[in-house]
């Protein structure tokens, strides 16, 4: 299998752009129920915008999206040591060494922008990790995946209350944990919080670790830049989600600071906001 993604990862990203870009031209791509997922998240999330620039913005993530795979595709096929190499620029680096190498353990708290993997695999480039992981559908592949993010001696736990249990030890053991805090939890586990001004059902894993224990955590994303160039955004935790109060509210305010700095990075394809409050459904015309 590896093999097979290593001949994937030969194409040129810039080609493959220029490829996906000119068969975004024929439209095709917004019959996908991932387009219209995409366009209903950004409809609810940026209601300051119009169609036409909400529909210019869903037709860029969906590009950035297949592009991610590509990306994916190059980490899950390279050693860490090269797969950093595509990252060429870092936000905020001294941030997450100065918690590395003060040895108290830090929470590396993560959203979906972009390839997931490869933010992983940079992060690995720099200490072992403990990480929770959402198993793949299909067995091959997931035991391909899991195998990817545990090299090099990191610990990987599927997301269950073993996993939760796992990842709690670990950083009250003084070590790295990697955490992606801006999925739907399983039904009880998680509480309806606001994102984006809308009341969704938010996992607390992460910011109840790091209120609980008071360690560090810094939340963390990768993006394009200029020239489409790829870099990672460290980003310094809220200091109420220290607070008993506001550690709950502190994580989606931090996960909307990160989608912010360029949107078209994030996931949008993913049903987000498919809990609300109100019981309603966004998703089910589509």
């Amino acid at each position: 299998m590896k093999s097979l993604f290593y001949i994937a990862s030969l194409i040129p990203t810039s080609f493959l752009r220029k490829l996906v870009i000119l068969a975004s031209k024929t439209k095709i791509f917004k019959t996908s129920s991932a387009y219209k997922v995409t366009l209903r998240n950004l409809e609810m999330t940026y209601k300051h915008l119009d169609q036409i620039e909400l529909e210019q913005l869903a037709e860029e993530s969906f590009i950035e999206t297949i592009l991610s795979g590509h990306e994916t595709i190059k980490s899950w096929s390279k050693p860490i040591h090269i797969s950093g190499k595509n990252i060429f620029r870092i936000e905020n680096n001294y941030l997450l060494n100065r918690y590395i190498v003060e040895g108290n353990g830090v929470a590396v708290i993560a959203v979906h922008n972009r390839s997931v993997d490869m933010l992983l695999k940079w992060i690995n480039t720099k200490c072992e990790t403990t990480t929770l992981y959402k198993k793949v559908k299909i067995k091959a592949l997931d035991r391909f995946v899991r195998k990817q993010r545990e090299g090099k001696n990191n610990n990987v736990y599927e997301t269950t209350m073993t996993g939760v249990r796992k990842i709690l030890q670990a950083y009250k053991a003084n070590k790295t944990i990697c955490i992606a805090a801006d999925q739907v939890p399983k039904e009880g586990m998680g509480e309806y919080i606001k994102l984006f001004n809308i009341d969704v059902y938010t996992t607390t894993l992460a910011s109840s670790l790091v209120h609980k224990t008071q360690k560090p955590a810094v939340f963390i994303c990768l993006n394009s830049f200029e020239n489409n160039k790829l870099g990672v955004t460290i980003k310094p935790c809220r200091k109420d989600i220290y607070n008993e109060s506001k550690h709950k509210l502190s994580l989606n305010k931090s996960i909307e600071n990160l989608i912010n700095i360029n949107p078209k990075d994030y996931s949008w394809e993913y049903k987000r906001y498919k809990k609300l409050l109100s019981g309603e459904n966004p998703y089910k015309d589509i």
